[in-house]
């Protein structure tokens, strides 16, 4: 049986850092956009806080609280357009559950840091768009 690919040479090169389009959406179904941005801010300044609580229940061996504390991860990832997030954190998923070490646990922190600069570009565009004359949205 091949040995496993490292985590972020097997991640698809096409996946972007932020799908806007998921995030516009997701504007549609709620009462205004700025509840969009404000869940997408929100999971932004929890993403550290989540990827710490991840990290501690795979290297404790919890595999339970592990797989739910990635599971929100990945749920989260997919409502705020995060889709490289998102097939990471599916990636330490298929690790725990075959019992394999989370070899992924630097891509998962590398993608959340990503997209947490991407998130503050983008922040900074929106709260400045006259500066740069567009909105950087997708990366």
């Amino acid at each position: 049986m091949p040995e496993p690919m490292a985590p972020m040479d097997c991640i698809p090169e096409d996946l972007p850092v932020h799908r806007v389009e998921v995030l516009e959406q997701l504007a549609a179904e709620l009462p205004t956009a700025s509840d969009a941005l404000r869940y997408r801010d929100n999971f932004a300044r929890l993403l550290p806080q989540r990827i710490e609580e991840v990290t501690v229940e795979i290297r404790s061996g919890n595999r339970q609280a592990a797989e739910t504390a990635l599971l929100s991860l990945s749920v989260g990832s997919r409502m705020v357009g995060a889709p490289r997030l998102e097939y990471v954190v599916g990636r330490c998923l298929a690790d725990i559950r075959s019992g394999r070490k989370a070899e992924c646990l630097p891509a998962l922190i590398r993608e959340a840091e990503r997209f947490l600069t991407h998130v503050a570009e983008t922040f900074s565009a929106e709260a400045h768009p006259r500066g740069t004359g567009r909105h950087r949205q997708d990366s």
